[in-house]
């Protein structure tokens, strides 16, 4: 018996990685594909410091509004037009520079507000529900530490492996065809218990 499997360069069976060589690209791309699925719910183990509050906090020193991009929001015609220009490769023009500074500057307010990201249930975009899931977690279950890990062997009986981030950083490094996809699948694996965790104490019905 043969079975055909689809793995990619890194790889990873069914799986695509996109490469980017700019950060703003990075930034355009995953804007790009919130707009594609368009989910009702974004969820993250530690959404504010570490997975979307890095990307809008990235994305705003480089004049980008990512949060006001990813809303379900209708846009205004000044932005409407920026993203125009963006899309033609008119950077330049003052009336894009406006609105990206303007959004950027909005969301800047949000992202540097400290008391909110020590003590806040999450950051906001409009139109979605966003779901910071170590906060959650404090509410559902008693523990001394609220880590993935502690969460996982608490919840689903599993233990979980922490592996620093130096060693992460070296298998990425190495690019496709080596270590790459050891890193890659780390991650995919905790995006998965994040489901695991909440499909388990039924936290979205």
């Amino acid at each position: 018996m043969c079975f055909l499997v689809n793995r990619n360069a890194d790889a990873l069976i069914s799986s695509e990685v996109i490469t980017m060589k700019e950060e703003v690209s990075l930034l355009q791309a995953f804007i790009w594909l919130v707009r594609i699925y368009d989910p009702d719910i974004i969820v993250g183990w530690e959404i504010q410091g570490f997975s979307l509050g890095l990307l809008a906090e990235r994305a705003a020193n480089l004049g980008i509004g990512l949060l006001r991009e990813i809303s379900r929001l209708p846009i205004g015609r000044t932005e409407a037009y920026a993203m125009e220009n963006m899309a033609n490769g008119e950077t330049g023009n003052n009336t894009f520079a406006t609105a990206r500074i303007e959004a950027a500057l909005v969301e800047a307010s949000i992202i540097d507000d400290e008391w909110g990201r020590t003590h806040g249930s999450g950051i906001h975009v409009s139109g979605r529900i966003v779901l910071n899931l170590w906060r959650i977690m404090r509410g559902e279950i008693k523990l001394g530490i609220y880590t993935l890990e502690a969460v996982a062997e608490a919840v689903l009986k599993r233990k979980v492996p922490l592996i620093p981030w130096r060693t992460l950083t070296s298998w990425f490094s190495s690019g496709p065809g080596r270590k790459r996809h050891l890193c890659i699948a780390y991650y995919i694996d905790r995006v998965k218990l994040n489901l695991e965790i909440m499909n388990q104490l039924d936290l979205v019905r």
